[in-house]
């Protein structure tokens, strides 16, 4: 698993996931992973680490295989945004990278 922090400058600061072993088949649509993929994992971690005063949604839009992608509120500050994603890249054993600005899709490719 791979894990950026991107703040584009069209839009709010997103905390993506690359490279998750999602099955061939997966679709955003129809998804099928469990408990032990790294997407369940993720994602429930990410949710879990938001807490009751962070604000975080699945970003639908840029969700593909191996690919998952959360955006935070744009009303929360930056070092509440930076935090949340360390914890999440620390909890996993892995570095929190910092995304080039680009669009999301180019850089979740």
């Amino acid at each position: 698993m791979i894990l950026k922090l991107y703040h584009p400058a069209f839009n709010n600061w997103l905390l993506i996931a690359e490279d998750l072993d999602d099955p061939a088949v997966w679709d955003r649509f129809l998804p099928c992973h469990t408990v032990e993929s790294e997407r369940w994992k993720f994602d429930n971690t990410a949710k879990n680490l938001a807490g009751p005063n962070l604000k975080l949604a699945l970003c639908r839009a840029y969700l593909r295989r191996g690919v998952s992608v959360f955006e935070y509120d744009w009303k929360m500050e930056e070092g509440d945004i930076l935090d949340h994603a360390v914890r999440v890249a620390d909890s996993f054993g892995i570095e929190l990278l910092f995304s080039p600005p680009n669009s999301p899709k180019k850089t979740a490719a």
